[in-house]
């Protein structure tokens, strides 16, 4: 593989490589499920910072429990579509969609900013497996 990370940071640059690495394994169901997983949780976080920072209408925030609960869906989908719905992390993501759509709150939504990163690399760890 002829990859070169963009980042400084050590972790960005692993996970910069690791997704490398899918993508070139030729895979398209492998390739497409991460770029969907890359999707929501890039959505995630967008989203705390910018509660934190105010920019988020309060009364509007089930709009993005919505968004977010879509996103997730979709790489289910995509995951059971494909074969790949029993690799590791995949209870954990039906878990997490349910937890976006029982909340009721933007703080509450937020709050699963990390749940979502560390399924990120559970299942990107799972689909660099993937046979």
């Amino acid at each position: 593989m002829d990859y070169r990370p963009t980042g400084t940071d050590p972790h960005w640059r692993e996970e910069e490589v690791q997704w490398a690495r899918i993508l070139a394994s030729g895979d398209p169901a492998r390739g497409m499920a991460l770029v969907l997983l890359q999707k929501a949780c890039t959505a995630f976080h967008e989203f705390e910072p910018a509660l934190e920072a105010g920019a988020m209408v309060e009364a509007k925030w089930t709009f993005f429990r919505e968004r977010l609960a879509g996103r997730v869906r979709l790489i289910l989908v995509a995951l059971e579509a494909n074969g790949l719905d029993d690799l590791d992390g995949v209870d954990g993501l039906r878990r997490l969609l349910a937890a976006i759509e029982a909340a009721e709150s933007a703080r509450a939504l937020a709050d699963l900013t990390e749940r979502m990163h560390r399924l990120g690399h559970t299942l990107c760890e799972a689909l660099e497996r993937a046979p």
